[in-house]
């Protein structure tokens, strides 16, 4: 008698087959989907019958039919596909929202430093030090010596364009993941 996890591979391989339309990506969330699914039944059930299990899912070529025709007209999903979307829209919930706040600050960190520096030209630079083997970049109380400054007033523009290319930059990157939301 063939053990549950091995019928489940050769379920989800017959699956295999039949999804072959689909592109590698779309196939693979659905493979995994389907095995996780069926896993979770397992683990949560140990005494169940895994031929009913897998009947409940249906034949594999209709399964793969529903989820072809759901991927690419737009037909209602099979059971259970929302979960994998759900899991896909928080994880780029997540991305775009990390991504807005990094890039965001780090535009806004980079403008300020280069007006700060048009204000307090001694106490806002980039420094090296230990003959070039350490770079410091900010605004300090206690500058370092002004012969040890490396951009002087080409810090302005050095950080402005920066900034700028940042906010960019972050402006390109959200707009991509808002489509995928």
């Amino acid at each position: 008698m063939q053990s549950h996890t091995t019928k489940v591979q050769n379920y989800l391989q017959q699956l295999e087959l039949y999804l072959a339309r689909l592109n590698a990506q779309d196939r693979n969330d659905v493979l995994k989907e389907i095995e996780s699914h069926l896993f979770d039944v397992l683990e949560s059930q140990p005494d169940a019958d895994i031929n009913l299990i897998l009947q409940g899912f249906g034949e594999p070529r209709q399964l793969a039919q529903q989820y072809i025709a759901h991927l690419t007209t737009g037909a209602p999903p099979p059971k259970g596909f929302k979960a994998i979307t759900q899991v896909k829209r928080s994880v780029t919930y997540s991305l775009y929202f990390s991504m807005a706040v990094f890039g965001g600050v780090t535009a806004f960190s980079l403008l300020l430093t280069a007006i700060a520096k048009l204000f307090w030209p001694e106490h806002v630079g980039v420094w090296s030090e230990s003959a070039g083997e350490a770079i410091t970049l900010g605004i300090m109380a206690d500058p370092k010596p002004a012969e040890l400054e490396v951009l002087g007033y080409g810090l302005v523009p050095v950080a402005a364009l920066t900034g700028l290319a940042v906010l960019w930059l972050t402006r390109k990157v959200l707009l991509a993941l808002k489509k995928q939301l």
